[in-house]
């Protein structure tokens, strides 16, 4: 059987991005912890921590529209190139101290950011036939992220020797990667395409509904695990060892998820094992004990592994190739709804007690398998 590296330009895709993964913790964490110091104000810093998920809520409709309106190659190697630049001004702002300008341009490169994704991640599942789809999500993980952990791993030492100069590292990257990906072979675009086309798609295909509507309630109760990680670990007594354990830990089992669907393509045994592994999350949090969260983290990738065949599968069958950006969009947008939700709610649950916490996290999945039930589509898939 064919392999997803014997198409050139999935393969330009997966170094680009492999690199590029490598990078982005040295923008990212350099951000966060530089403007963290030089604001010296939590409250201005709340406006650059919320960057990403506020941004994503408005700017994923506009980059699905794009993505299946325009020629997906122009749109994301104009995106691509436009964050370095972005990159290049906040490091400006922070080498100058102008930090109110500084976070107006983060909230500029979150916004570019998530236009490139978005076509980026359509790119990802249509550069191969379907057949080969999740083997390429497997190939595509097993690239990137050992990439992002050697980017994790060596940030805190450039930063000791560059300080904010490490941007310049980021964008670097950005600049000569994006040679790799000129002139990608994807869609060329479609006039019919509107701005309202993803949410037409997800009201009138039963499997895009289910998979959009099912997703927002799942990650809405994985925000509270991942997110509140270091609060957790924290209140049953670890430490910040326990804490990168749990994170070096999280990698391998979504590493491991990733491998394991080449081998399992069952979409009802998919969407159980995915159920029964973040029931478990939740009822493992009720045992006083630091491992609990630990395990809860690695549980809960491990059924994000598997979601997301299930979910992208639903998503590419109903809308196709052509407006799979749009549907892409709104399920981002909606997603970061509920995860902005879920993470507003969380920290008035804690100091009531774990159980309110394990309770509301149950009834999102709950709410998730019941979804999946009432779209029988998607457990009718061939995946």
């Amino acid at each position: 059987m064919p392999s997803p590296l014997d198409y050139p330009a999935f393969k330009r895709f997966v170094i680009a991005n492999a690199l590029t993964s490598g990078v982005f913790p040295l923008s990212e964490m350099t951000v966060m912890w530089l403007f963290l110091q030089g604001l010296h104000n939590l409250f201005l810093f709340s406006f650059v921590a919320s960057s990403r998920p506020v941004t994503r809520i408005f700017a994923s409709p506009i980059g699905g529209y794009i993505g299946d309106r325009f020629d997906r190659a122009r749109t994301y190697t104009l995106t691509r190139l436009a964050t370095p630049v972005t990159i290049l001004g906040i490091m400006y702002c922070l080498l100058t101290h102008q930090y109110l300008l500084g976070i107006v341009l983060v909230y500029v490169r979150a916004t570019i950011s998530q236009l490139n994704s978005v076509v980026a991640t359509t790119a990802l599942y249509t550069l191969v036939p379907k057949e080969l789809m999740v083997k390429a999500m497997a190939v595509n993980r097993f690239m990137k992220e050992p990439a992002t952990v050697i980017g994790t791993l060596s940030w805190p030492f450039l930063l000791g020797l560059l300080g904010a100069k490490v941007l310049l590292i980021s964008s670097s990257v950005l600049i000569i990667t994006t040679l790799l990906v000129y002139k990608l072979k994807v869609s060329p675009g479609r006039k019919d395409v509107g701005f309202l086309t993803g949410f037409r798609l997800v009201k009138e295909k039963e499997e895009v509904r289910g998979a959009v509507v099912g997703i927002v309630f799942d990650q809405a109760g994985g925000a509270i695990v991942l997110n509140y990680l270091p609060y957790i670990i924290q209140l049953y007594g670890g430490g910040s060892i326990l804490y990168s354990i749990a994170q070096a830990l999280s990698y391998a089992v979504f590493l491991l998820g990733s491998y394991l669907n080449t081998r399992y393509k069952n979409a009802v045994g998919i969407a159980v094992l995915n159920l029964v592994l973040k029931i478990s999350v939740f009822i493992s949090l009720l045992v006083p004990s630091p491992w609990a969260p630990v395990y809860a983290v690695s549980a809960w990738l491990l059924g994000d592994a598997f979601l997301e065949v299930l979910w992208i599968s639903s998503l590419r069958v109903g809308a196709g190739d052509d407006q799979l950006s749009s549907v892409l969009g709104v399920d981002e947008s909606l997603t970061n709804v509920g995860r902005t939700a879920a993470l507003e709610v969380a920290p008035v649950l804690f100091p009531v007690g774990m159980f309110t916490v394990v309770s509301l996290g149950l009834a999102l999945i709950g709410a998730e398998g019941i979804i999946q039930l009432l779209h029988k589509k998607i457990l009718e898939l061939e995946i």
